[in-house]
């Protein structure tokens, strides 16, 4: 059963909210929970709910505070790539927050590399992010949900909880969305000492039940197998449902010397483990792919017709405005934020153009494409905010840009921005980009009916 089967059917969704959910998917990306969350169609208690009950193991959801004595027992990087958080760690056993409880060549080498058991408790994704942008220094797109999930929540009582409540729910103050946007341009926050009351879901200890043996004990000195106790500092969570026999919890591998052979002494070898553990192993260094080229106005509509997700139409795109200008790339929008998509020209690098925050409050170029609908060409409002995404975009303001929306069904989904440079005039020729827009629309619809059949 997929998740919004199980949604359905437990009544926590309705059939046009998760179809709503699903179109919002093909076009900003990120798990079907993520968007239903983000639409207001779930809320995260129900979601973390939901995927205990399909994962059959344990979940939590809310802000979560890591032990730094477990963060501390892994690689942050590998924590980054494979998706997972050192939550609490005790004698025996290691809480492990993930995205998918089914990685189980993650899971067995982590409990590798710690000699520990480890429990993996499944969370919502987008606090996944929250989490490893925050204790291991990474870096994740900031989506709109994420100004509801990094922002502090005041202390009761406060002032500013006053005013928060008095303030429309959608909205958000300049300083603050500074201030969550620089948390996501570093890759982490220094947020312990300003966050107020944590909003966390708890729950009962999962108690882990001991495997029947297979095989008779074998004593290690260096891993001894201990009964599960309760750790002191339980990390939030709530156990899965017993309708389900639950996998055995992943146990480090030991690894067994060789037997001696008396007929066919081995030859003298370097001493090493005899096992190797998946994340000891050196990935192999992948030679660097090939500069885009220009698509012409045919090619970029070929293309579009047969993109199979929003990557596709990203990059057709901009290989069609590089033949063009100096400079392009793709802004993602969602509700009253502006953020970096792709990006492609003469000293764009990808890497800075995913760290592109704007805020719609204010009146600004970027609003006024949205609010109208209509693209524009001539200069940019000069500001803070747009100083910044200059500075990301690796140049100076030019003398003249085009900002072109990008529609779904009518609805501004991204931005595309192109210029020929700082202090450049930019062609306004814009009439086969304005063709293509549409294609981008028609695209999307089609992956959206994909999407629903399949």
């Amino acid at each position: 059963m997929r998740l919004g089967e199980l949604l359905l059917k437990e009544g926590l969704v309705t059939a046009e909210g998760l179809e709503e959910a699903l179109e919002a998917q093909v076009v900003h990306g990120g798990r079907l929970g993520t968007n239903l969350v983000e639409l207001g169609l779930l809320s995260e208690q129900d979601l973390a709910k939901a995927l205990g009950q399909l994962h059959n193991t344990a979940y939590a959801s809310g802000e979560l505070v890591p032990d730094p004595k477990a963060v501390a027992m892994v690689s942050s990087n590998h924590a980054d790539d494979k998706e997972y958080v050192p939550m609490r760690v005790d004698a025996t056993r290691l809480s492990l927050a993930v995205v998918n409880p089914h990685d189980f060549e993650t899971l067995d080498a982590i409990a590798f590399k710690t000699g520990k058991r480890v429990v993996p408790v499944v969370i919502p994704e987008f606090r996944m992010n929250q989490l490893l942008r925050r204790h291991c220094k990474a870096f994740r797109p900031l989506r709109a949900i994420d100004m509801n999930a990094i922002r502090p929540r005041p202390a009761p009582g406060s002032p500013e909880l006053a005013k928060a409540t008095e303030k429309a729910p959608d909205l958000m103050s300049e300083e603050e969305f500074q201030s969550v946007y620089a948390q996501a341009l570093r890759g982490g926050a220094d947020y312990e000492g300003d966050m107020g009351e944590e909003e966390v879901i708890t729950g009962v200890e999962v108690v882990e039940p001991v495997p029947e043996p297979v095989a008779p004990p074998v004593a290690h000195p260096q891993r001894p197998v201990a009964t599960p106790v309760v750790p002191t500092q339980p990390f939030p969570m709530t156990p899965p449902p017993t309708t389900q026999p639950q996998r055995p919890v992943a146990v480090p591998p030991v690894a067994v010397p060789p037997m001696a052979h008396p007929q066919r002494p081995l030859a003298p070898m370097a001493a090493g483990p005899a096992v190797v553990p998946p994340a000891a192993q050196v990935p192999v260094q992948q030679p660097p792919a090939p500069p885009p080229t220009p698509l012409t106005f045919a090619e970029a509509q070929a293309e579009l017709a047969r993109s199979s997700d929003r990557e596709d139409v990203a990059h057709t795109v901009l290989r069609f405005a590089l033949g063009k200008w100096k400079r392009s790339l793709l802004l993602s929008v969602q509700g009253s934020l502006v953020t970096g998509w792709h990006g492609m020209g003469a000293s764009v690098r990808e890497a800075a153009v995913r760290r592109i925050g704007v805020a719609l409050r204010e009146q600004s170029t970027f609003r006024l494409v949205r609010d109208t609908r209509s693209h524009y060409i001539g200069p940019v409002k000069r500001d803070a905010a747009m100083a910044v995404f200059y500075k990301l975009l690796g140049g100076g303001f030019p003398t003249t840009a085009v900002i072109l929306p990008l529609l779904v069904r009518g609805k501004v989904v991204h931005l595309l921005y192109v210029d020929n440079g700082p202090d450049q005039l930019t062609p306004p020729d814009v009439g086969e980009l304005l063709i293509l827009s549409q294609s981008v629309g028609r695209s999307y619809e089609a992956m959206m009916r994909r999407r629903k059949s399949a």
